[in-house]
């Protein structure tokens, strides 16, 4: 038939460095996995040519897809994005549309005739017999959503649905659930250059919040300590681990110490892949020449958890910037958990890192793989089962599409 109702739903989450894509269908009340795919940004086109990059990887991605009969959810970046959560009055549903627009003309920083706005009401709150409305309002400006529908067209498809990134990933957790009733959870995305967290009171969406954080920071701290190439500190992150001895004291002696074993972990090639180099290092982080990794110049001897401590601790503050604001200022309870999704959160000892830091007992990496979704089989997921973290925000895409079907 030629209008047929689609019976798939395909959430593609476009990355710096790359791209990830999920199909789903739904199979006995149950979402199951019947398909994911993954594509590298070319590094050298992404300078000069970024949407025909992404769309070169977005045409991998869903290149073992059937594109004819599925929703196509593409996301857009959180920083990006304006979130803004307005308790109203309650009022009959033919009212809300011009009620929201009201309010959104006050509280969003951009003009109404620049933005599209979309909005869902949350939950009724009744109080005293009286009931307000909490509403989650989204605002993104035109240029933004038309940057990825030139990427789409440039792959020759084209988006069924937007969704945004941080609310895919709550999306996710409903999905795999990884959430609990009466929990406290804060859902928080490693990306490149942002960090998001998303807090989750049961199971609603509360408060959202992108930091100006990511990847990139680990890396130019290492590159700078081991004066190396850019290029170099990221296969160094990528087979870092936070919960591994200092170096021996051979190092500190000049003696070149055995080089890591790239291959030693299932996390650690998926995490290199993912970091990638981001289109080059940024020219406000300047790092020294490279030195070698042997040279006996280079201070190798510094144990890399010291490297990283500084660039850690900077997030660590962030996070917990999120957490007093959401206690203190909204008046919510303690945060019980947090769930770390994306490239960095596959880093070995991160969870505990900042579990130890935070003070929390319950940190987490999310793995769609291993949750209530059903997957189709081993060689359809493959690819998610190597980096499970950085397939989230695609996992929630193609659950909200599949909602539909």
């Amino acid at each position: 038939m030629l209008f047929s109702k689609p019976s798939k739903a395909i959430g593609v989450d476009i990355g710096s460095h790359s791209v990830k894509a999920v199909q789903m269908t739904k199979s006995g009340g149950r979402l199951r996995v019947d398909q994911v795919g993954y594509g590298l940004v070319d590094r050298n086109q992404v300078n000069v040519d970024p949407i025909a990059a992404q769309a070169a990887a977005l045409r991998d991605a869903l290149l073992r897809m059937n594109l004819a009969q599925s929703l196509l959810v593409g996301s857009l970046p959180g920083q990006n994005v304006v979130i803004r959560y307005p308790h109203l009055a309650d009022m009959p549903e033919n009212q809300l549309t011009e009620a929201i627009e009201n309010e959104a003309g006050q509280n969003i920083p951009y003009e109404l005739s620049e933005v599209y706005l979309d909005w869902s009401l949350l939950e009724k709150i009744s109080d005293n017999d009286e009931t307000t409305l909490r509403v989650i309002l989204v605002a993104a400006k035109h240029e933004v959503i038309e940057s990825r529908i030139q990427v789409a067209k440039a792959a020759e498809v084209q988006y069924t649905v937007l969704g945004v990134d941080s609310l895919a990933i709550a999306d996710a957790a409903e999905c795999c659930d990884f959430l609990r009733v009466g929990e406290s959870v804060a859902l928080l995305n490693l990306g490149a250059t942002t960090t998001s967290i998303h807090f989750i009171k049961d199971g609603l969406s509360n408060f959202i919040r992108d930091v100006s954080w990511g990847a990139r920071e680990l890396i130019q701290a290492i590159a700078k300590s081991r004066r190396c190439e850019y290029a170099e500190a990221e296969k160094i992150l990528a087979a870092a681990n936070l919960l591994a001895p200092p170096a021996p004291p051979t190092e500190r002696e000049g003696v070149q110490a055995p080089a890591p074993d790239l291959g030693a972990s299932s996390y650690l090639n998926p995490l290199e892949e993912e970091l990638g180099d981001f289109g080059g290092r940024p020219s406000s982080s300047p790092v020294p020449p490279h030195g070698g990794i042997g040279r006996t110049d280079a201070p190798k001897d510094k144990d890399l958890r010291e490297v990283l401590s500084s660039p850690l601790a900077r997030l660590v503050t962030e996070i917990r910037r999120s957490f007093d604001y959401y206690e203190q200022q909204l008046y919510e309870k303690p945060v019980e958990r947090l769930l770390l999704s994306g490239g960095v959160a596959q880093l070995p000892g991160l969870p505990e890192a900042l579990a130890e830091e935070l003070g929390l007992d319950n940190v987490e990496v999310a793995d769609p793989t291993a949750s209530a979704l059903i997957l189709r089989n081993d060689a359809a997921v493959a690819e998610m089962r190597k980096r499970p973290a950085q397939f989230v925000v695609a996992v929630g895409l193609a659950a909200r599409g599949a909602a539909e079907l």
